[in-house]
């Protein structure tokens, strides 16, 4: 076993305790006959204890260690701080040539030295008392020596790897603590500080390193010196001693055994002081002694002042909603308000409210009054402050004043009549931000209002002026309801409210029962469109494409009473609403009788045509009869020769009598169905089967007067709702002047050469079912153009014509939802054309909001 400092210059790093003894050690004589030389100490501390002693045997002092590394002289540094960072830098920096032995191997070192001088001390006594050391008995010692410092160092490893775990774990705990975002210290059982974390120094404002190693934790927190949490927990106070330091503010930890939590406010932490939330716990060794606790603190001021905050809110929130229900409870205005006033001035603890408001005659009034009962005299001097309301309202804002210093100048009571100090003027406005008087606060203090007061006494003061306007605008909407209805129930015609979705009825007025036959409760909530004939649904298709604030007329349509009965009306819908939801109010107008006055008119319009078509009538009747008379004749004359005609032969006679029979049967069908009077209703039907009729039965007139006829029928174009027997009037009437205009311009003596030409033409035109007359005929000016479609007038003769025929045709089309428009050129001819709307999809041109 070799001493590994003989014959070496060493330096230390650490002048404590540890380095006293080793020191000791080697300035001893045995050690000093071995060539070990001392070259310097190093510590930071300049007070360390070994300093001195160096000092005193002429041993340099350093304060650096970094220093050894330049001497070029040092072959051993022997680190004995105890700190496993500052060994571990050091091992990292030093030259290699420099040996280090650090604050673990040292130790070893200091066993294994004190082994030597023990050994080598042993042999020299037995041979200074004469024995013989022989060679084996110095051999045994030998072994016995390496045998213990065997041990030694296997002591010393274990001690080594049990403190280094030890003190790896305290680091990593050192570690935890240090980077802990809660503000967290540890005291050990002496009671003095071994962390305080940086989430500590940042609560406190005290640093680590004036706190740490020292008892002076109560100091960030108090006033004067105190036990805290932790010390409490370490000392295991007893519970009467924890209430008279916490009050009521502690408890008992839930989740940690033998601890305890508090929440207090701290008046020295921050500016102002701060609320804390903490928890002390204590540490236990192993056999379950307290060998220290941790403390850890939660700032909670933002919390509490939150919490404050929502209870200031909730309290506000709840004398709003109180005061918005006592507002809006089924109650006298007068009640309302003053329950309304006597909780605002609970919840203020001021001595009196006034509520006063403008009177277009007297000025500003008191109508409500809530008064303290120890403060009954403040009724009538409240009163008297009315005199500077119209001042106090010109801003519409909150107003305080001082009743001894602003007011002291006005003709109000003076201090001494008063025990009020302050008078505050919160304006009453209406929606429309209109100032309509002021809540008067009287209050025996001065004290400060916060932003959210004023803000809720606005709130309040608007919330009250608006009650007040709702009930003056609950009795006008009263009035104007009762005028409203008035104007309703006594309107000549039945008016029908609907819902703007499913169009079923939700009101009518009196004239509906009148009329209609249903009352109220029989007919609220029935589809209007049950009201009409099952043929006209697509009034409501009509109906559902009506925009907001325009008007819609549909005319002639058929509906039903109650009992069944039928009638015509002309249907006005408007579409209405307001911000809740939109409604259609519908009005009908019984026009049965001019219905009947119109089918009467057409009537006779009929039994006109029907006179001037006499001719080509009896034609088309004479052309069947003729052939059923020469079938007759050829027939008798077989019989008077008893001549025996072949079978093929009479079946052709036969089939040729009863082909004639038939086509005279149609026409004279035909004329019957046309001269009926045909009711106003509507059917789906194609164009151009009345075309094809009227064409049929004006054939013979058309060719008797030369005109070539040009016929172009579009058999693909979609149905039309309409009466084919109206129509039929119609094209008679178009066609009938069409040929008149023709013969009326070939009897110009300045006609020359003149070829009748008439079109008739179907097609869709712009998505409108078309039908075209055209001639080459006398044509129209301008101004007869413009009055072509008034009754009564006329171009022809007096005889020929009453000026009805295209007046009639004209409502017959607009009847249907069609248009009639004429296009003519003097001396070149005239253009008629008739458009309606495909059925289905029919639209019908929306009237303008008159």
């Amino acid at each position: 076993m070799e001493n590994p400092l003989e014959n070496k210059a060493i330096a230390f790093v650490g002048a404590g305790r540890f380095f006293l003894r080793v020191f000791d050690l080697l300035m001893q004589p045995y050690f000093r006959k071995k060539g070990i030389r001392i070259r310097c100490v190093v510590d930071v501390d300049p007070n360390a204890v070994g300093l001195a002693l160096a000092r005193r045997f002429d041993i340099p002092v350093l304060s650096r260690y970094e220093d050894i590394f330049s001497d070029g002289e040092t072959d051993v540094l022997i680190e004995l701080t105890q700190d496993p960072a500052l060994a571990n830098e050091i091992r990292s920096t030093k030259p290699e040539r420099l040996q280090l032995i650090d604050h673990f191997e040292a130790m070893r070192l200091w066993d294994r030295l004190r082994i030597l001088q023990a050994r080598d001390a042993f042999i020299e006594a037995v041979s200074r008392d004469g024995c013989l050391v022989t060679s084996g008995i110095h051999q045994a010692f030998q072994r016995f020596s390496n045998e213990v410092d065997a041990i030694v160092s296997e002591r010393c490893a274990y001690s080594h790897d049990i403190e280094s775990e030890l003190i790896a774990h305290q680091q990593k705990i050192s570690q935890i603590i240090a980077g802990s975002t809660i503000p967290t210290f540890v005291i050990d059982q002496d009671h003095v500080v071994t962390h305080w974390n940086k989430a500590m120094e940042r609560l406190t404002g005290y640093g680590e390193a004036e706190m740490v190693g020292t008892k002076r934790q109560w100091e960030p927190f108090w006033e004067h010196p105190r036990p805290s949490m932790a010390d409490v927990i370490l000392d295991q106070i007893d519970r009467d001693e924890v209430e008279r330091l916490y009050g009521g503010k502690w408890r008992p930890s839930a989740l940690i055994d033998g601890a305890y939590e508090a929440e207090v406010f701290f008046p020295k932490l921050g500016s102002g002081g701060k609320w804390c939330f903490f928890t002390a716990a204590p540490i236990r060794a192993a056999d379950g002694r307290y060998i220290g606790a941790i403390e850890t603190l939660w700032d909670t001021t933002e919390q509490k002042k939150a919490e404050e905050e929502r209870e200031a809110h909730t309290r506000e929130l709840s004398v709003l909603c109180t005061v918005y229900s006592e507002l809006s409870a089924a109650e006298p205005i007068q009640n309302r308000v003053q329950r309304s006033i006597e909780l605002v001035r609970e919840f203020l603890g001021v001595h009196c409210i006034g509520l006063f408001l403008d009177d277009p005659l007297q000025g500003f009034i008191p109508k409500y009054l809530a008064l303290s009962d120890d403060n009954p005299c403040a009724k009538p001097l409240l009163e008297d402050w009315k005199k500077v309301l119209q001042k106090a309202v010109e801003t519409s804002t909150v107003r305080t004043l001082s009743v001894v210093n602003d007011l002291a100048l006005e003709n109000t009571p003076s201090p001494e009549q008063t025990s009020l100090k302050t008078i505050r003027f919160i304006p009453i406005s209406t929606k429309a931000h209109k100032t309509m008087g002021a809540m008067v606060i009287g209050e025996t203090n001065q004290r400060l209002w916060t932003a959210r007061e004023q803000n809720i006494l606005e709130l309040i003061g608007n919330r009250i002026g608006v009650a007040i306007e709702n009930v003056e605008l609950q009795e006008q909407l009263l009035e104007s309801e009762e005028k409203y209805r008035s104007l309703f129930n006594n309107d000549p015609h039945p008016i029908f409210l609907l819902d703007a979705v499913e169009y079923r009825i939700r009101d009518i007025n009196h004239r509906v029962t009148e009329v209609y036959g249903y009352t109220l409760d029989e007919i609220v909530g029935k589809p209007f469109a049950d009201l009409g004939d099952e043929t006209e649904r697509d009034v409501m298709e009509r109906i559902e494409e009506l925009e907001a604030n325009r008007s819609l007329l549909l005319s002639k349509n058929r509906h039903f009473r109650k009992d069944g009965r039928p009638f015509f009306v002309n249907i006005n819908v408007r579409r209405a609403g307001d911000l809740h939801e939109d409604i259609l109010i519908v009005t009908t107008t019984d026009i049965t009788e001019v219905v009947e006055k119109e089918t009467q008119l057409i009537q006779a319009g009929k039994m006109a045509t029907l006179g001037l078509m006499a001719a080509g009538i009896a034609h088309e009747i004479n052309q069947p009869l003729n052939v059923i008379q020469v079938c007759a004749d050829f027939l008798l004359k077989m019989v008077g020769k008893k001549a025996i005609l072949p079978e093929e032969e009479m079946a052709s006679i036969a089939n040729d009598i009863g082909r004639n029979v038939q086509r005279a049967a149609d026409i004279i069908r035909h004329m019957r169905d046309f001269s009926r009077q045909a009711e106003a209703v509507k059917t789906k039907i194609s164009i151009n089967d009345p075309i094809r009729d009227v064409l049929k039965v004006l054939g013979h007139q058309i060719k008797a007067h030369e005109v070539e006829l040009f016929v172009s029928l579009d058999d693909d174009l979609p149905q039309i709702l309409a009466s084919h027997n109206r129509l039929e009037q119609v094209f008679i009437n178009l066609v009938t002047n069409a040929v008149d205009a023709m013969d009326e311009k070939r009897a110009r003596p300045d006609c020359g050469k003149y070829h009748k030409r008439l079109e008739v033409i179907t097609r869709m035109e712009k998505g409108m079912v078309c039908a075209r007359i055209t001639d080459n005929g006398i044509g129209m000016p301008t101004e007869v153009q413009k009055r072509i479609f008034e009754p009564f007038f006329t171009t022809k003769s007096v005889g020929k014509g009453t000026g009805l025929g295209v007046s009639i045709s004209y409502g017959i089309v607009k009847d249907y939802d069609g248009i009639l428009e004429v296009d003519s050129e003097p001396g070149q001819g005239t253009s008629f054309v008739v458009r309606f709307p495909p059925a289905e999809k029919r639209h019908a041109p929306h009237s303008p909001d008159r």
